[in-house]
């Protein structure tokens, strides 16, 4: 019976340390001043305003182990946002560009599938993109929406979260 036990507790420990899964996102989200310039009387700002250059995301193993034995394995990415100083009419979306290189295989442009179109992202996690597999440098690109004069001038601020979760 505590050879039985060991073994269980042994095969539980690396199932456990086999669940771990991260993103990593390089670059900053910048939006060009130029569009929110007002040039004539009357006019208001850009409908949209996407931001300068994509932000790139990558799905990592944080685990050696289920890297090699778990290529293939299924997640989903949820986003929400944390709102510092922002007004409800202005919104934030987000949007998938590409589908970046999958990690085991260099020349696979990865497996992904949804995420390209262009979604609000709220205070309330939803559901943005899936795929399977370690995948690195899918670009991701933001957009707001919702700027006028007539709102004034104001610093907005807002935390973008991205969460993985097995699928």
């Amino acid at each position: 019976m505590k050879n039985l036990l060991g073994i269980t507790l042994v095969f539980l420990a690396f199932w456990a340390n086999a669940q771990q899964m991260e993103i990593q996102l390089d670059g900053v989200a910048m939006f060009d001043g130029n569009n929110f310039m007002v040039s004539d009387a009357g006019s208001d700002f850009s409908s949209n305003i996407e931001c300068e250059s994509s932000l790139l995301l990558s799905i990592n193993s944080g685990d050696e182990w289920d890297e090699r034995n778990n290529p293939n394995r299924k997640w989903k990415i949820e986003v929400r946002k944390e709102d510092m100083n922002w007004k409800d009419a202005v919104k934030l979306e987000i949007v998938r560009k590409g589908n970046g290189m999958w990690q085991n295989n260099k020349g696979n442009s990865g497996h992904i599938y949804n995420g390209t179109n262009y979604q609000a992202i709220d205070n309330t996690s939803s559901y943005f993109f899936g795929g399977k597999g370690l995948i690195t440098d899918i670009p991701i690109q933001l957009r707001l929406s919702g700027f006028s004069i007539a709102n004034g001038a104001n610093d907005y601020e807002t935390n973008v979260i991205l969460t993985i979760y097995d699928d």
